[in-house]
């Protein structure tokens, strides 16, 4: 069984995405459901880290990253023998590589 950690942005991502739909939108339901359908996606990672896409199957450019797609949200992470790295948790209009590669 593989470790899956959720990274420091990964979990601020979580945060914002449940506070934009929660405050933003006014559906607090909704928010409840978005943020567990997230996580309840990265549970099977334990078993099956491979699960996801490699991102460079879209990008030109070789990359470690797999992503998952959930709602509206893409799950990139980072996979070895040991353990996921759960990177972000972006909406799909988001300028996704601009979040992975260039925001710091």
């Amino acid at each position: 069984m593989t470790k899956v950690t959720v990274s420091k942005e990964a979990r601020k991502d979580l945060v914002s995405i449940r506070q934009y739909i929660h405050d933003e939108l006014s559906n607090p339901d909704a928010s409840r459901r978005v943020i567990a359908a997230l996580k309840k996606s990265i549970q099977p990672l334990t078993d099956f880290s491979s699960r996801g896409r490699l991102l460079d199957a879209l990008i030109p450019v070789h990359t470690e990253y797999r992503y998952l797609v959930c709602e509206n949200y893409c799950v990139f992470y980072l996979a070895n023998p040991e353990e996921v790295i759960i990177v972000r948790f972006l909406h799909q209009r988001q300028d996704c590589l601009k979040a992975l590669f260039l925001e710091k």
